[in-house]
């Protein structure tokens, strides 16, 4: 009776070493699926059609100066408080027709990947390249730029404030890296 309580036990052991190793190579199988980011479907879908010279990734850079009068003087003092080279990658695209903006801002660099939250809008003037931006923060305010664009590759946008005695001025360069102009052109 031992021996058959033994080999039973030995049967039991043998069985869940079986049992753990088919659940580990199960575990550390590899699918072989090719994978794309958000960034990766936003070139996709800029190469589609025939989008808007404005549709595009950027390189979003900032500088903010203060200027202020120097005391008994007509001179102005100028300095450049912070300067942000490429701090930000964002999407503009077209919104929904019928909306009230014609252009949504997405950040591609947002801390959740699930989510790409809109950070802006923008709205043309009239027929020339001057557009208003309007920058959402994340508390829920929002900042309002003037926006020109002198080439499809280049959009700047500035917004002034006037703190004590000192004018504070945010100037945006949003520099287009995706898709530039020969690549929409050499896709159709």
């Amino acid at each position: 009776m031992k021996k058959l309580a033994l080999v039973l036990l030995a049967c039991v052991f043998v069985c869940q070493l079986h049992a753990q190793d088919a659940l580990k190579k199960k575990k550390s199988r590899k699918y072989q699926y090719e994978e794309v980011d958000f960034e990766d479907m936003m070139r996709r879908y800029f190469l589609k059609g025939q989008p808007d010279d404005l549709e595009g990734i950027y390189s979003v850079s900032c500088v903010i100066t203060k200027r202020n009068k120097v005391f008994l003087s007509k001179r102005e003092k100028i300095r450049i408080v912070e300067r942000q080279d490429n701090y930000a990658r964002v999407a503009l695209i077209k919104d929904w027709p019928g909306s009230k903006r014609d252009f949504i801002e997405i950040s591609l660099i947002y801390h959740d990947a699930k989510k790409y939250p809109i950070i802006g809008q923008l709205n043309g003037i009239s027929q020339g390249k001057g557009m208003i931006y309007k920058h959402f923060e994340p508390d829920g305010s929002t900042v309002s730029f003037s926006m020109i664009s002198e080439s499809p590759e280049l959009l700047e946008g500035e917004f002034s404030k006037m703190e004590r005695k000192k004018t504070i001025t945010y100037r945006l360069s949003y520099l287009k890296i995706y898709p530039k102009n020969q690549e929409v052109v050499s896709s159709h």
